[in-house]
């Protein structure tokens, strides 16, 4: 009975584990894991490969370079606050650059951000110089006028805008004889003839711009006066006349006469009638010297009352016109000596 119930138990046993399919079974798929976000390995920060410049209006400006760092690329870049100079832009890879419009000081901000949703920051300021340029003077703006034998005649021009250091050519013409070119002026000695002459020169700034003036200079003889004349000898109570002629210079007026100085000998009568002689450096009484007409006409009053007898001696003068000569200094004539002898008769 035992031995039946073991075996009993055997056959179902081995039923139980018999197969009651021979189809294979799936295997699961592995669920797939995510990729992770692009991580920058550094903070996005910003940096210009050269400082900000000084520009002129109308000079292309040499491009600025910034450039970014970390954070995940793609950068935008852009200006968030203030303003770039007029006619300046900042491009799709970081670069300033154009051609500036006006002038002045322009402060602004200049962002980029990546495409993590990061932004860096650089300030900028960039100052912009006016164009460039030359005019004449207003006492140039039609003519320069100068004396030969001067050695100055001032600046002829004004230079405005520009950066420098600036540089002066003559790119037409010649310069006066005698002179030479110093900004926008001339330096040396005017020597030569006389007449009209012109050239042109030409200024450059640091950029490269450029700009010219054209002056005209009227040469004029130096002005000049006859070296001696004699009035009298004349009775005293009479008096004299002479003159001196003149010529040259720039003469929008009549000159001016300028006594330089006297030397003679002044004899008086006293009361009781003696004469007395006495050296004297004071002109003679009633003298004049004025110019016009391209003459300077001297003179020496009569004395009716007899207060002297007689006077005898030169008197020194010259004569003056309205241009500089050099500095602070204006033209004038070479010394002209005028003899004077008036008698007792």
């Amino acid at each position: 009975m035992r031995s039946a119930l073991i075996a009993a138990l055997v056959v179902v046993t081995a039923a139980c584990a018999r197969p009651t399919s021979t189809a294979q079974q799936p295997t699961p798929s592995p669920t797939p894991i995510p990729s992770p976000s692009p991580t920058p390995t550094t903070p996005l920060a910003l940096s210009a490969a050269a400082p900000f410049h000084t520009g002129e209006v109308g000079v292309a400006y040499a491009p600025v370079a910034l450039s970014a760092t970390g954070g995940v690329q793609p950068y935008t870049w852009s200006v968030v606050s203030g303003a770039l100079p007029n006619g300046l832009s900042i491009g799709s890879d970081g670069t300033v650059s154009g051609t500036p419009g006006s002038a002045g000081t322009f402060a602004f901000t200049i962002q980029a951000a990546d495409s993590g949703n990061s932004t860096a920051t650089i300030p900028g300021s960039v100052p912009i110089a006016a164009a460039l340029s030359a005019s004449l003077r207003p006492d140039c703006a039609t003519q320069c006028s100068v004396e030969l034998g001067c050695n100055v005649c001032g600046a002829f021009g004004d230079l405005n805008g520009g950066i420098g250091p600036y540089s002066y050519n003559l790119i037409s013409g010649q310069l006066p004889a005698g002179t030479s070119l110093s900004g926008l002026s001339l330096t040396g000695t005017f020597v030569g003839s006389s007449g009209y002459l012109f050239f042109t020169v030409q200024v450059t700034d640091s950029l490269g711009a450029s700009a010219s003036v054209t002056p005209k200079f009227q040469l004029y003889d130096h002005i000049s006066l006859a070296s001696a004349a004699t009035c009298g000898p004349i009775y005293f109570r009479i008096g004299c006349r002479t003159s001196l002629q003149y010529s040259g210079g720039i003469l929008s007026g009549p000159p001016t006469v300028s006594i330089t100085g006297a030397q003679g000998t002044l004899c008086t009568l006293t009361l009781a009638g003696a004469l007395t002689c006495s050296p004297t450096t004071s002109l003679p009484a009633g003298f004049s010297a004025v110019a016009g007409g391209g003459v300077v006409s001297v003179s020496v009053a009569g004395d009716p009352n007899g207060a002297y007898h007689t006077w005898r001696g030169t008197v020194t003068l010259v004569i003056q016109d309205q241009g500089l000569c050099s500095t602070g200094s204006y033209c004038q004539s070479g010394a002209a000596v005028v003899t004077v002898d008036l008698n007792g008769g």
